[in-house]
């Protein structure tokens, strides 16, 4: 029997709790410690020697590439952090290699899907044939991925979100809870979609939408790297 994964997970804060939780899940599936929780990176100085579902905040995530016996996975996205996550990555200072996918047991990942380094994917959620995920994506729980659709890298799914077919999200976008993307749409770079929307028509790079149907919120645009 292999060792087990030593994991650091990236983030104290709620999307965390998620992923602390799908590798437990793994670890339940596979009747033995098939990961090994070192304990957690966060930024803000206050969680340091917090407890979260038991594991520690050991420092920051700069102090990533001390811990040479381990991989990572990135938690850390909200509408208030999520455009940071490229640069949480590079903070942590190690290589894409080092970076693990964990995917809850109760997930489906199509034999014909594609899901890249560093991604987490939560209970409920669907991958379907040939869509793609790229790296340091989050999706959280009872999510759907169609077919030939792409999420890009760095991106953030809440839960209960329906992508439909040869849709394009991408890179470092944010969508809501409870969206529904019509087929064949483009969700720009560092777009955010707001929870509950109806996306009928593309959404433009850095722009922010939201509603039924979804519409630009006028003055919202971020600036883009």
């Amino acid at each position: 029997m292999s060792a087990p994964v030593r994991l650091i997970v990236l983030g104290a804060g709620g999307n965390s709790l998620g992923v602390l939780d799908a590798v437990e899940a793994c670890n339940a599936v596979a009747g033995s410690a098939r990961y090994e929780v070192a304990g957690i990176l966060d930024d803000i100085p206050a969680n340091l020697g917090r407890r979260v579902l038991g594991y520690e905040v050991l420092g920051p995530v700069a102090q990533a590439r001390r811990h040479a016996d381990c991989r990572f996975v990135n938690g850390i996205s909200s509408l208030a952090s999520f455009r940071e996550i490229p640069a949480i990555v590079r903070r942590a200072g190690v290589p894409v290699e080092r970076f693990e996918t964990v995917i809850h047991p109760r997930a489906t990942v199509a034999t014909h899907a594609v899901v890249g380094r560093g991604s987490v994917i939560l209970a409920g959620s669907v991958i379907a044939p040939e869509a793609v995920v790229g790296d340091h994506v989050i999706i959280l729980q009872n999510t759907s991925i169609n077919h030939h659709s792409r999420v890009g890298d760095y991106a953030t799914l809440s839960a209960g979100i329906t992508v439909l077919g040869y849709v394009d999200i991408g890179r470092n976008a944010f969508i809501g809870g409870g969206t529904t993307i019509a087929p064949q749409l483009a969700i720009g770079e560092s777009a955010v979609v707001g929870a509950g929307s109806v996306v009928i028509r593309e959404v433009p790079a850095g722009r922010v939408h939201a509603g039924n149907p979804a519409r630009e919120l006028p003055g919202s645009q971020y600036a883009l790297d």
